[in-house]
């Protein structure tokens, strides 16, 4: 499980703007909700009035011999979710899916938990409320840094989804006490492609790229998304998702790699790019590589400050830093903003590939499991001598 929010205060936000979201909306919430759990070949599969399966994908083990078809609910409640719940899902999920995910805003009864375990004829994870919290905090959605070190609510977050809600009518039958479980209605229709999008931000996650470079693609007229809504002064980009493969075949981008092997060798692909506007990516290899014990675990802290010693060293020698920025005098900069720069970029791009993890509450980047137990030690040795050959060449360009 991603570690909570650590204020208890903007976990409570939280969970309260959910509640807070009309139907709708939160259909659009939940939906991208599911690319940040995991599942690839993600599709909305709601029926009007159904009280099955809201979604379905694939959970594709590690070595991607493995692919699981999973059929998913998606209940935003108040009261915790109870054994007849399970039971309905189960029922809904039955020859169709061999796992199943529910998900709610609220919590389990402690038969609902029992039953989902020990069901003899699949499986069914569950996802409570404070792992959809710690799913937000992960992912940096939803909250927005303030001044100091403490988060806000991003409102414009949500309001996006309201406002792509209201662009489009409901294919929904919304009860009047949106919190409770519908029962299940035959005859229902599928949610139609052109009504199943996902957000820029969730598609950047797809396609292993930030949301502000999508933004630029949509900009700079190299992707056309299939809806715009405005929140105040920001526009807001929305995608159909049946076009992400589409999309990742348009722009040249590989695809999530579907084994360890294949891990291993996008790691190493992404090692080996010159493509540099400034130093910090070699700068955060060599450092990482210095710094990784034997489980591919770095504590953060440490992590900054080796980061920092590099451009203190040059700076010492008499030597270019960084042509602009915080780094370009790094003696007048703190330890602790340079973690969070780090944290911000360029950490956030081996986050986005999904080579690194980060877990904020215990302050550890680590590699992703199927990637450390797939590398070799002479490859990393490789790894750190292409580092400092990037160097040379960033700042032989830099002159």
């Amino acid at each position: 499980m991603p570690p909570l929010p650590t204020n208890p205060d903007i976990r409570r936000q939280l969970k309260d703007r959910l509640l807070t979201l009309s139907p709708r909306a939160f259909e659009y919430f939940a939906g991208d909700l599911l690319t940040y759990i995991g599942l690839q070949n993600v599709s909305v599969t709601r029926y009007i009035g159904d009280g099955g399966i809201d979604a379905q994908g694939d959970l594709i083990a590690n070595s991607g011999f493995v692919s699981v078809p999973t059929g998913v609910q998606v209940k935003r409640l108040r009261q915790n979710v109870q054994r007849p719940d399970i039971d309905r899902f189960i029922g809904a999920m039955g020859g169709l899916f061999q796992h199943g995910i529910f998900i709610t805003t609220a919590g389990y009864a402690e038969q609902a938990k029992v039953k989902a375990r020990s069901s003899p004829f699949l499986r069914v994870d569950t996802i409570d409320g404070d792992q959809v919290v710690a799913l937000m905090g992960l992912h940096q959605l939803g909250t927005q840094p303030t001044a100091g070190t403490s988060l806000q609510l991003d409102e414009d977050f949500f309001l996006a989804f309201e406002s792509q809600a209201s662009n489009r009518p409901t294919q929904i039958a919304n009860a009047k006490e949106p919190y409770q479980v519908a029962p299940d209605v035959e005859g229902g229709s599928p949610t139609r492609p052109e009504d199943d999008l996902i957000s820029m931000r969730a598609l950047g996650y797809e396609l292993r790229v930030d949301p502000y470079t999508v933004q630029d693609w949509v900009r700079g007229g190299k992707l056309q998304p299939d809806s715009v809504t405005r929140v105040g002064q920001r526009e807001s980009y929305f995608f159909r998702r049946d076009r992400i493969g589409a999309i990742r075949t348009q722009l040249g981008l590989s695809s999530m790699p579907a084994s360890n092997v294949e891990w291993r060798q996008a790691f190493l692909d992404y090692a080996r790019s010159r493509s540099l506007t400034k130093s910090y990516k070699p700068v955060l290899i060599k450092a990482i590589l210095r710094l990784v014990n034997r489980h591919g675990e770095i504590h953060i802290g440490e992590l900054a400050r080796e980061f920092h010693a590099f451009y203190l060293q040059r700076q010492r020698d008499n030597l270019m830093t960084e042509a602009d920025g915080p780094l370009k005098k790094p003696s007048a900069i703190t330890p602790e903003t340079v973690q969070k720069l780090i944290i911000k970029y360029p950490l956030d791009r081996f986050l986005l590939q999904h080579f690194l993890e980060y877990d904020k509450k215990a302050g550890i980047v680590r590699f992703a499991p199927q990637l450390w137990q797939e590398l070799r030690f002479y490859e990393l040795l490789d790894v750190q001598t292409i580092a400092d050959e990037q160097l040379r060449y960033y700042y032989e360009r830099l002159g």
